[in-house]
């Protein structure tokens, strides 16, 4: 599959798998969750990250790969939209009795956060490759002179925030499982960098002081 229409159907269908497994449960019998504000704030800051992310494989990034294989595909579809599921099941449960408090308001404010440095960091990424192109460029400015993937580190942060407003175990569980798949993304990146970038002959020698994805330690 291409890399554009797997990510839009892949952010897609997750913000509808959430949204549908929500209302269904909102509906059931049992599921008193209305004026909840928790459950409201943590279901707009999932539907807003997802169609964000829809948004930007549709209309922001350049895929240097032709297709995505079948397995990738099939793994990442069963990661999201089984975590939807479960997120959207965890915070409509007719026992969620989060109420909003600082550590709301802090989730809150990592989230926004986090979010506009991941949109900026996917905005350079895509303007370092004209169109059709597939040449690597070591990237320059904002925190890429310190790490190699600050999309990542973003990416991890807003989930961050999204748990501290939630407070669920199925939101824990996405924010851990998330975390150790983008790092071992960043390490690959960052080697894949490294080898490109070596110094010798034309090539320039990528930034020692960078990091893969925390700046000074990872």
């Amino acid at each position: 599959m291409r890399p554009r229409a797997h990510n839009i159907l892949s952010y897609s269908v997750t913000l509808m798998v959430f949204v549908a497994v929500a209302l269904l449960r909102c509906s059931a019998e049992g599921a008193q969750v209305g004026g909840n504000d928790s459950l409201m704030l943590a279901s707009f800051l999932w539907c807003f990250h997802f169609a964000r992310r829809t948004w930007e494989s549709a209309f922001v990034h350049r895929y240097s790969k032709p297709v995505v294989p079948v397995s990738d595909v099939i793994t990442e579809y069963i990661y999201y939209w089984v975590f939807a599921a479960w997120n959207a099941y965890a915070l409509t449960s007719p026992n969620y009795d989060v109420r909003v408090g600082p550590l709301t308001l802090i989730g809150v404010a990592i989230f926004l956060i986090a979010e506009s440095c991941n949109a900026n960091s996917h905005r350079m990424l895509r303007n370092l490759r004209a169109p059709g192109s597939s040449a690597r460029v070591i990237p320059r400015g904002f925190l890429f002179e310190w790490v190699s993937s600050p999309h990542y580190l973003f990416e991890i942060l807003s989930w961050v925030g999204f748990t501290l407003v939630a407070q669920t175990w199925a939101a824990l569980a996405f924010l851990t499982v998330g975390a150790v798949i983008l790092c071992g993304w960043a390490r690959s990146r960052h080697l894949a960098y490294k080898k490109d970038f070596d110094g010798t002959g034309d090539k320039e020698l990528y930034p020692q002081q960078r990091r893969a994805l925390i700046p000074f330690v990872f």
